[in-house]
């Protein structure tokens, strides 16, 4: 009896696990890899131009099994005037190939530089991409992802610069430990576009200036993504026709600035549908918006053609996303909650404001890229591509109520100043704290908004640290330390500027060092010094990090004695007994205490006209019977 009702349960969980997917095979519908042979001809459909389905002939060259382990191929060559234009395109992955009436797979794989009117592609079976919807067809309501990205520093060092670098390797603190592997694990791997026969995915962005290209181009390569020029969310239909071999993908930014990654349609059944014949991200089950499409034209290239194309209507949820196919329900559409909403006032450089929004789509890895991708183009469409220029930013991320978060908005604030493009200056502010605070690991964070106040002029603001001195050696506790500077204003002439700081009364006679650092070389100083300070414990910790630089405007003047201290859970206890901080730090205790390389005794700033470039630091005697 326990059998019978250990049996009855598990064919009920697989029932139930299988009841939302109607999506099964039928044998006179569908024709499987065993019966395809060489030679036998077929017809595939896809859209050329607008939102026609046209047919292509074909005939079966090779089948190919394993091609990657457990994923089999089929080689056919398009042999139809049409189809010999363009070749195997990217936007065409998806295309249905029947043959003898039967659906037998999906067009995926297509050759670089192939000979003209070689048009040899690769199918990926139906059989196969059945199985994907056989892994459930509901979405995930808890849609989270892991990945990761760097976008890189840019910080400019010139002028006089004395600070020592004593980031330990593999000390940078732990969210960025994390990039640095994926990044490490990313730069090694050779499936790269340029040897991938799998389609890439078309994505049509209104606007490709070189910087947007140098930031996209090596994580689109990493996706098998490939950036077009299009307009990305117009063109003259609004609404496509829902059915096999028409144009399907995701608006990955809609609204002020446009954003879609497209392939094809293969198969529908009720509300159900199967697509692209491989992976669009390969993430699993997913909670993705699903838009239709128009085609402008395919643009042909000798490497590999590619689709034009840009969104028309919602049509439904993307909920399996693996490496046969992609999976969706039609009329299921997501919420508005979907996207993230971003909205900016630009003040440019001649006093006009402009206000823009735009909707940002909910996915890990592409919502912070995006974000700061589309405020980066619309900055720079409104001003210059690369000119002097000085940008002022604030950007408000809030976010939606959690227990932990001691607040819901994040304020970030900086001032930017080069000679480079405006908008890629503004979109540094936003997104790495943004991917910081998605990919947190302590506690899942839903990003309500993002709100920028941007104001520009068209003039570089840039100095350079030149000379430092102070007007004696020796000090007294108690006593201001005056510091006297010579910078050198971006094509002016140098001037003096000066600052103080006050040695605190309790100072201990002997030799504290005396820095002058920029906002950027303060930061890499802070952790430098303290790496258990830049390594948050939790959320609220990681948010106060978040907002911790100082304005690229301040020179900061700090006083340090070289006394080791302790960081304890992301926080700096600087003036403990050599005996608490053993016990403190003991083996039993790793991961959770860390020492410090010196203690800050104070920290001053001075307020200027100018982005500060460069460092300086020098040590000095305090003495209590100094003169």
């Amino acid at each position: 009896m326990k059998k019978v009702l250990l049996c009855a349960l598990v064919a009920f969980c697989l029932a139930a696990f299988h009841a939302n997917a109607q999506i099964k095979w039928d044998a006179k519908e569908f024709m499987s890899l065993s019966e395809v042979k060489p030679g036998m001809e077929g017809k595939g459909y896809t859209v050329f131009s607008g939102t026609e389905v046209e047919e292509f002939d074909l005939v079966v060259v090779s089948v190919e099994h394993n091609y990657i382990p457990g994923w089999h191929v089929v080689w056919v060559k398009g042999t139809s005037e049409n189809f010999k234009r363009t070749g195997g395109a990217g936007g065409m992955s998806g295309s249905p190939i029947y043959i003898n009436g039967r659906l037998m797979g999906a067009l995926s794989l297509a050759a670089w530089d192939q000979r003209e009117h070689a048009n040899i592609v690769g199918i990926t079976p139906i059989e196969l991409m059945i199985k994907v919807a056989e892994r459930g067809m509901k979405p995930n309501l808890r849609y989270a992802g892991a990945k990761f990205f760097d976008l890189g520093s840019e910080y400019v060092s010139e002028g006089l610069d004395m600070v020592p670098s004593l980031i330990p390797e593999g000390n940078r603190g732990l969210l960025q430990n994390n990039l640095d592997n994926r990044n490490q694990a990313s730069s090694n791997n050779l499936y790269t576009r340029e040897n991938s026969m799998q389609l890439a995915m078309p994505i049509a962005l209104p606007r490709l200036d070189a910087a947007t290209m140098q930031l996209l181009k090596p994580h689109f390569d990493r996706w098998n993504m490939t950036p077009v020029q299009a307009a990305g969310g117009g063109g003259n239909a609004r609404k496509s026709p829902v059915e096999k071999g028409q144009i399907i993908g995701t608006e990955f930014v809609r609204g002020d600035y446009t954003a879609f990654g497209y392939g094809t349609i293969t198969y529908i059944d009720g509300n159900e549908l199967l697509a692209y014949g491989h992976s669009a991200g390969g993430e699993g089950n997913v909670n993705l918006p699903l838009s239709g499409g128009f085609v402008h034209y395919i643009l042909p290239r000798i490497s590999r053609s590619s689709k034009i194309a840009s969104p028309t209507q919602l049509i439904g949820t993307l909920v399996q996303d693996r490496d046969p196919a992609i999976a969706g329900l039609i009329k299921k559409l997501p919420n508005t909650h979907h996207y993230i909403p971003v909205t900016a006032k630009v003040q440019t450089s001649d006093k006009k404001v402009h206000d823009v929004s735009y909707e940002v789509m909910r996915e890990p890895f592409f919502s912070p890229l995006y974000t700061g991708i589309a405020i980066s183009n619309i900055v720079s469409g409104m001003e210059f591509a690369f000119n002097d220029h000085t940008v002022n930013t604030k950007a408000t991320i809030t976010l939606k109520d959690h227990p932990d978060l001691d607040t819901q908005k994040i304020v970030l604030r900086n001032i930017f100043s080069s000679s480079g493009s405006p908008g890629s200056n503004v979109s540094r502010i936003v997104t790495n704290p943004m991917r910081d605070l998605i990919s947190n690991p302590y506690a899942k964070l839903k990003v309500e908004s993002v709100n920028f106040d941007i104001k520009i002029e068209d003039k570089r603001k840039t100095a350079s640290i030149l000379t430092a001195r102070v007007d004696k050696l020796a000090y007294r506790p108690g006593e201001e330390v005056k510091m006297t500077f010579t910078i050198r204003p971006y094509l002016e002439q140098p001037m003096p500027l000066t600052g103080t700081i006050k040695i605190p009364k309790d100072t201990p006679d002997g030799i504290v060092l005396l820095r002058a650092m920029s906002s950027s070389s303060y930061q890499l100083w802070k952790r430098s010094r303290a790496p258990g300070v830049s390594r948050p414990k939790n959320i609220n910790q990681l948010v106060k990090l978040l907002q911790s630089d100082e304005p690229n405007t301040n020179l900061i003047l700090e006083l340090s004695a070289q006394q080791p201290g302790l960081t304890v859970q992301g926080e700096e206890f600087p003036d403990l007994p050599i005996s608490v901080m053993s016990v403190m730090n003991t083996a039993m205790r790793i991961g959770e205490s860390g020492y410090t390389f010196g203690t800050t005794l104070h920290t001053d700033k001075v307020e200027t006209d100018y982005i500060i470039v460069g460092s300086a630091s020098m040590a000095i005697a305090v003495n209590r019977n100094a003169q």
